[in-house]
């Protein structure tokens, strides 16, 4: 529906605000303008890496970032604490290993260390495949059932099924994930740094039970703990006002201005240089810590996302669906995932 609107000719907006979920769509149909202008007039290293290839296709920009979205781990430190304590680790596990045995731990009948969806395209392309260091695409070709790729769609599963560590969740018959964080029935829950106000929200009552920790999953060696996501601001190709439009993105762009988005969105700004507007100490309260400034310093092992379609989403989460519940192999789900999946072009 996007396509079609943006595609039209008729009442297309001159700039618009997009998920990378559907860009890679809109980008190879030909519904986003090239930025070749943007390039030239920004500079590269004034942004977290990630947010800087948030909306880039075969190394052509189609959008300028605004916020940053990468997964971090919440979890509750009042249960996860004297288990890492007992490990002897000096605090959040850093790596599957440590994860596990610290899982392991906590988890039992009433109580699981951690909740997966079973359908989450998006959890384990950042959490999973990310740190594994799989990609969505090489050189031209779908590359997401590489052994890197078996590699964490087994891990996904094995956190299930083997491990017994983790809450398989589907919101379809379940409902609301935020049901089983507030009962206690998942101890640990990954999203965005957003999510903090969600929890406050809606389990106001467990203000200071809850930490959060960059994704623990991959080797202790990996070089990145999640993908990065977020939002970036395009301008279609059947915009009017082509030139006006990039001009008004580099306004956007201005560390004064990204400061003012934060104020309003939440998200911290992939532009480093409106952090010098913004005081990333400050507290959050329900949690304790200074959370816009650990994003920050997160942020710099996070890898910018790949521009997929929608429809590998959907393959990919019933990959995810095949082999956790029906105990599928992970090599051939995978392998279905990449044969239903369209061309590239």
């Amino acid at each position: 529906a996007i396509v079609t609107v943006l595609a039209s000719g008729e009442d297309v907006p001159n700039v618009v605000t997009l998920d990378p979920m559907w860009a890679g769509a809109l980008i190879r149909d030909g519904a986003l303008s090239a930025l070749p202008g943007v390039d030239e007039a920004l500079n590269a290293d004034d942004f977290v890496p990630a947010g800087w290839d948030l909306c880039r296709y075969d190394d052509v920009t189609y959008g300028v970032p605004a916020d940053l979205d990468f997964n971090i781990l919440f979890y509750r430190k009042d249960v996860y604490d004297p288990a890492i304590e007992a490990a002897g680790l000096d605090g959040f596990p850093t790596n599957t290993e440590e994860f596990i045995e610290v899982a392991q731990a906590i988890s039992n009948d009433e109580q699981a260390a951690i909740l997966l969806a079973v359908n989450d395209y998006y959890g384990w392309y950042q959490n999973f495949l990310t740190p594994y260091n799989g990609w969505l695409v090489q050189d031209g070709e779908y590359a997401f059932n590489s052994d890197a790729a078996v590699d964490a769609l087994s891990l996904y599963n094995d956190l299930v099924n083997e491990y017994n560590v983790a809450l398989l969740w589907d919101e379809a018959t379940d409902g609301s994930p935020n049901t089983a964080v507030k009962d206690g029935s998942a101890l640990a829950i990954a999203h965005g740094s957003w999510y903090a106000t969600e929890l406050a929200s809606f389990a106001p009552e467990m203000q200071g039970q809850w930490g959060v920790a960059p994704m623990p999953f991959g080797p202790d060696d990996r070089s990145y703990h999640s993908a990065s996501g977020g939002a970036c601001f395009s301008i279609p190709g059947r915009a009017e006002n082509q030139d006006l439009s990039t001009e008004f993105l580099l306004y956007l762009e201005q560390p004064e201005v990204m400061a003012t988005y934060f104020t309003i969105v939440g998200g911290l700004p992939a532009l480093r240089t409106a952090w010098d507007h913004l005081d990333l100490t400050a507290v959050n309260e329900f949690l304790g810590v200074p959370l816009a400034q650990l994003v920050a310093e997160w942020s710099v092992n996070t890898r910018g996302m790949e521009l997929p379609s929608t429809e590998v989403a959907n393959n990919l989460g019933e990959a995810i669906y095949l082999v956790t519940v029906e105990e599928t192999d992970p090599a051939e789900a995978l392998d279905l995932a990449v044969e239903a999946s369209p061309e590239l072009d």
